[in-house]
């Protein structure tokens, strides 16, 4: 492991590129330390004021300290229908001792109890686990460390830990909207798309509530006919049609956003197909930090980051990260999903919602803890 002083310039552009990575979801965060080994002549003196919120510990197992989880959250904004629920949950499980970062991917359809009160659970989505935990005039009796700023995270790390296994140490969360500036910024990605598909129903910002010309008493005909999607269907101005074309393809920031978020495609939709396709992106995120020649656009980004993310991390701890990453480039990454096709089942709510519970049963997760512990055992 590397050996060196950081300088005020070092610590301030290793916590903005930390950030970017990490918003930019995951893989790219083991670029971070090739970014910061390298010299840079810019000077800056602005500081990131960073949450100084201790990080509560979940889980029962000791961790062992060979490895740090980093919980990753990407959710649409308090200017989205349903802005708080989380479309992405990723856990970034780093073990410096075999060299290797474990993308894990949680779907957002997962249901388990979630602690609104000291005593009472109550069974959700684990993708409302962020928004219960940022709400305290709704649920004013949590425990503190579910609480404030920081309780949304703290309620998902909770959850998240009861799903792996793993203790979490760290999360960040950030609105997909803030993506888009930083891609922007950064300059187009090259993704390499692995399937050719069409979505007809990509939400219009704005247009959430539009009634699309119909009467009231045609809206209540319909609401009594249809329910969830089936009924927003029925309002086809409330949406547009995306198509993206197998191969390459250059992305600037709209774009993206609309390749990770895109749910309703007939061929390649559904959260597990997302997953794949932000998956894909990390990697060209990746490859477009590599070709990277200096931190030429530090300082455009350095204004915004204080309102990108929010998160458990302050400057102490994000040191401790970039020491404990060690080289960068000797890390393995290894994506690892929980779907229908390993350990989760697809059922419904008791509003007849569509959900996801491991295939042991409701609050069983001892076989998705095996499952993650063998796949993060096999030799890559």
């Amino acid at each position: 492991m590397f050996s060196f002083k950081l300088s005020k310039t070092h610590i301030l552009i290793a916590i903005s590129f930390l950030f970017i990575l990490i918003i930019s979801f995951a893989i790219s965060y083991l670029f971070l330390g090739k970014l910061i080994f390298r010299e840079s002549k810019k000077e800056t003196t602005k500081e990131i004021e960073l949450p100084k919120t201790p990080t509560p510990y979940f889980g029962e197992t000791q961790k062992e300290e060979k490895t740090k989880n980093i919980l990753l959250l990407g959710y649409g904004g308090k200017d989205h229908s349903g802005g708080f629920l989380s479309d992405t949950i990723i856990l970034l499980s780093l073990n410096k001792e075999k060299k290797t970062a474990y993308l894990i991917s949680i779907p957002r359809d997962i249901w388990i109890n979630l602690p609104l009160d000291w005593e009472n659970l109550k069974a959700a989505k684990i993708n409302e686990a962020y928004a219960i935990g940022i709400d305290d005039i709704k649920y004013p009796n949590k425990k503190p460390e579910f609480r404030g700023k920081t309780g949304g995270g703290n309620m998902v790390k909770y959850a998240t830990t009861q799903i792996t296994g793993l203790s979490v140490d760290y999360f960040v969360s950030v609105y997909f909207d803030q993506i888009v500036k930083i891609i922007d910024t950064l300059g187009k990605i090259r993704v390499d798309v692995p399937v050719s598909f069409t979505d007809e129903y990509y939400p219009v910002k704005g247009l959430e509530n539009e009634t699309c010309g119909k009467t009231p008493e045609e809206m209540e005909a319909l609401k009594q006919k249809y329910s969830g999607f089936e009924l927003e269907k029925q309002y086809k101005c409330r949406y547009e049609t995306i198509s993206f074309e197998k191969g390459i393809v250059e992305m600037d920031g709209t774009t993206a956003l609309k390749f990770m978020r895109s749910r309703h495609s007939a061929t390649y939709g559904g959260d597990f197909s997302r997953s794949q396709r932000q998956m894909v992106f990390l990697k060209a995120i990746k490859e477009k930090l590599i070709s990277l020649d200096a931190f030429s656009k530090v300082d455009q980004i350095f204004p915004e980051l204080a309102s990108l993310v929010t998160t458990d991390l302050n400057l102490p701890t994000a040191k401790e990260l970039i020491s404990f990453l060690g080289n960068p480039e000797e890390y393995q990454i290894k994506e690892i999903g929980l779907s229908t096709e390993n350990v989760l089942t697809e059922s419904r709510g008791p509003q007849g919602q569509y959900i996801l519970l491991p295939k042991s049963g409701f609050e069983n997760w001892q076989e998705t803890k095996n499952f993650i512990k063998k796949e993060m055992e096999k030799e890559l």
